[in-house]
């Protein structure tokens, strides 16, 4: 008998489904795929992890809302090079279409010039769940 009630069990696990991710680990993998792109200096796929309206800011700079102005200051660093990059999130909570994350980032960056610089700081992100199933960046703010 207990043979066969690990036997059904076996069998049971071997024909579920594999469970999908969590709606925190999908945004944790957007997070990395954001990462990825800054580290390669893509451009486009940095803009294309983030909403139409995304709202982008660093300390108390004024913010860049728009994907076409953050765009166009992401093109202005073509001649710097990120040597390295960490963003991590400390807490992700997911509700809904929406997603919050706190974490820390740092970057070693060499300018056009040649000088090398480490920038280090936190991040606040905002996520939506896109219709297409992306999660997208919303709002980020940053600080050193």
């Amino acid at each position: 008998m207990k043979a066969a009630l690990v036997a059904l069990a076996l069998l049971g696990c071997a024909s579920s489904p594999t469970p999908t991710p969590t709606r925190e680990a999908g945004v944790v993998a957007a997070l990395a795929a954001y990462r990825q792109s800054v580290l390669d200096m893509n451009v486009e796929a940095s803009v294309a992890l983030m909403e139409t309206d995304i709202s982008l800011s660093h300390g108390d700079q004024p913010e860049l809302v728009g994907r076409d102005k953050v765009e166009a200051m992401l093109r202005g660093f073509a001649g710097y090079k990120v040597t390295a990059y960490t963003l991590a999130a400390d807490s992700t909570n997911a509700t809904g279409d929406s997603a919050q994350q706190h974490g820390h980032w740092a970057q070693d960056v060499t300018a056009p010039d040649g000088k090398a610089m480490h920038v280090a700081g936190t991040f606040d992100a905002t996520w939506h769940h896109d219709a297409d199933g992306a999660w997208r960046i919303a709002k980020m703010h940053t600080q050193n």
